[in-house]
């Protein structure tokens, strides 16, 4: 598959994964608000996702570069992702909002790491593997913007596992090479 075919699908699952997590962020400590009124408990509820991605991130990270299979991982991550963010939209007390705050921030770790070796791993040349990331921000940049004009704190969460679902969907044609194991 030509270079430039796979570095526009790895942007456009980038920019989907990046989007679908940024659509949630802008409102979620209104919607902790929601569930208490303890500030410290909104600030664990809001920590709580960044804190399960990055220790997801440490271990999925190191977990895919030992098995070598890339793509597994950002599936897998997509998937659970698209299952995680949509269960914020039943999330109606303290409890429930932390776990699922927690399940998609391991989802998500699942697959960032994975993502960024894989769209190094195949640009040959390493040229065009920053423009892949930059998509990163890209997807921020729309999540937001949707956020705000859903202005709706359920229709984000369906809107947020729909774009994982898109970013699956991006995945599907990329090839799958084969890693040496670390």
């Amino acid at each position: 598959m030509h270079k430039i075919q796979v570095n526009n699908l790895v942007r456009s699952a980038t920019f989907f994964q990046h989007a679908g997590i940024s659509i949630v962020f802008v409102f979620m400590p209104i919607i902790a608000q929601g569930v208490t009124e303890s500030i410290f408990e909104i600030g664990l509820i809001v920590a709580s996702f960044s804190l399960a991605q990055i220790l997801s991130e440490i271990y999925f990270g190191r977990h895919s570069d030992k098995k070598g299979t890339r793509l597994k991982f950002i599936r897998i991550g997509f998937i659970g992702c698209a299952v995680a963010f949509g269960m914020h939209y039943f999330a109606d007390d303290i409890t429930l909002l932390f776990l699922v705050r927690i399940a998609a921030g391991i989802a998500s770790g699942i697959m960032i790491p994975a993502m960024i070796a894989y769209a190094y791993e195949v640009n040959i040349d390493k040229k065009r593997a920053a423009t892949v990331i930059s998509f990163h921000a890209l997807g921020w940049l729309a999540g937001i913007a949707a956020a705000g004009i859903a202005n709706d704190l359920k229709l984000i969460f369906l809107i947020s596992a729909a774009s994982f679902v898109i970013g699956l969907l991006f995945t599907i044609r990329l090839p799958n090479p084969t890693q040496e194991k670390n």
